[in-house]
Parts: C-alpha cells; sequence; structure tokens
C-alpha cells in the first residue's frame, strides 16, 4: 500500500469518528489540499476516491488544472489578489476566499465577463488574528447585502480557520462561533443554499467536525510535509 493511500485511509477514518461525535449528524466532505504537491501526488489521491482538491495559489492550480486529465472539482482556498481574480474564476468551481468585499465585486465582474456565476465562501476571520485574512465578523450584515446584489457570484456558505493553538481544544469557541454565523446566514438566502461550512485543517479538523464543519481541508495529514519551494 502506497504512503498515500494508508494516510488517506487513515483520514477517512479519523474524519468518520469525529462526525459521529458531532450533535449534527453532519455528511463531511474531505478537500484533499494539494498545495506544493507534485501532480502526481493530486492523481493518485483522485484515483484512490478524492473528489475535491484544494490549491492556495492561483499559479500553482493553473499549472496543475492544465496538466491534469481527471475529473475533479477545484476549490481555490488561498487569499486572492485582485489581479488573480480573472484566472482563479476561470478555473475554480469553488473560491472558499471572498475575503473582501472589493474581492467579491470583483470576483462578479470577472464571473460576469464569461457568462459564469462563481460559487464562493465568504471568509471570515472569527478569531481577529492581524495575520490572517478574512471579513471581520461584525461586517456579516454588510457582506450578505452586498453579495446579495452581485449577480454573477452564489454565496454556498462560511470558511474559516482557527489559530494554529498547540492545545487544539482551544479551537472550540471560533469553530462554535463559525458555525452560528453559518445558522444565521441560512435566513438570508434561498433554501439550500448555504449548504457549506468549510473548517478544520490537518492539526484541528476533528474539532471542527465535532463543532459542525461539512468540509476540512487536509494536506499534510494525506500527503505528508510539503516541499516548499
Amino acid at each position: 500500500m502506497s504512503e498515500i493511500k494508508e494516510r488517506l485511509a487513515h483520514v477517512m477514518d479519523r474524519i468518520e469518528a469525529a462526525r459521529k461525535r458531532s450533535p449534527y449528524g453532519q455528511k463531511v466532505t474531505l478537500v484533499a489540499v494539494t498545495k506544493f504537491h507534485p501532480l502526481e501526488d493530486m492523481e493518485e489521491a483522485i484515483h484512490l476516491g478524492v473528489t475535491q482538491v484544494g490549491e492556495n495559489r492561483v499559479q500553482e492550480m493553473e499549472e496543475k488544472y492544465k496538466a491534469l486529465k481527471l475529473p475533479v472539482i477545484w476549490n481555490l482556498q488561498g487569499h486572492l489578489q485582485k489581479n488573480k481574480v480573472k484566472k482563479a474564476v476561470a478555473m475554480a468551481d469553488l473560491i472558499q476566499s471572498a475575503d473582501s468585499l472589493d474581492i467579491m465585486k470583483e470576483i462578479d465582474r470577472r464571473a460576469g465577463e464569461i457568462g459564469k456565476v462563481q460559487d464562493v465562501l465568504l471568509e471570515f476571520n472569527i478569531s481577529g488574528e492581524e495575520s490572517k485574512h478574512g471579513l471581520p465578523p461584525q461586517s456579516m450584515k454588510e457582506a450578505l447585502d452586498t453579495a446579495k446584489a452581485l449577480s454573477h457570484i452564489r454565496v454556498k456558505g462560511l470558511m474559516c480557520m482557527a489559530p494554529a493553538y498547540e492545545d487544539v481544544e482551544k479551537t472550540r469557541p471560533v469553530f462554535r462561533k463559525a458555525h452560528s454565523m453559518w445558522t444565521d446566514m441560512k435566513k438570508e438566502f434561498p433554501e439550500g443554499q448555504i449548504s457549506i461550512l468549510s473548517m478544520g485543517m490537518t492539526h484541528d479538523f476533528e474539532i471542527a467536525i465535532e463543532e459542525g464543519a461539512n468540509m476540512v481541508r487536509i494536506g499534510t495529514a494525506i500527503f505528508g510535509e510539503r516541499h516548499y519551494h
């Protein structure tokens, strides 16, 4: 058994165990985060049943997007610069990092140019860390009103990142707050539209699932340590 196959099976077991502990009874979608990992690793994961991949950088996504011959759902989850939005919209099925009003408007504009309605998640900086991108939670009403007025984006839910605490239990309040905000978001859009709560990565995904995440973004636990270049 290859290392990726072994790790992926272990991750799926951990996801299922956390899901059973969650009071919400939600199904959980895995996004395999392939940033800084070679195309071959992505292909192997897809052959093993992964249906969604995540990239943080538009440039790296573009290289893999052009080379990959297998069907997969593409998530862009890294901070998006305005000058990269056109390319991102051309490739991404879901942009998880709509983290400012300006970026939402630019995504809408670029999607309009190609006649696309771009699925997005609103990224909120719930922990308030200065090093993290994201909309401030107190601006949620303004963000939702802005999104509703844009005809070429479709908000599918909320994304957040918790601080990288050594004690992962400390992430619970962040995930709990995100779940509460996500529940409130559902009331503002047509029924069924707000369906994704994306939170939890390699070090904290089990807590995130216990607190209601139905999408987790996992890289290192599947592919091993990244080789930064």
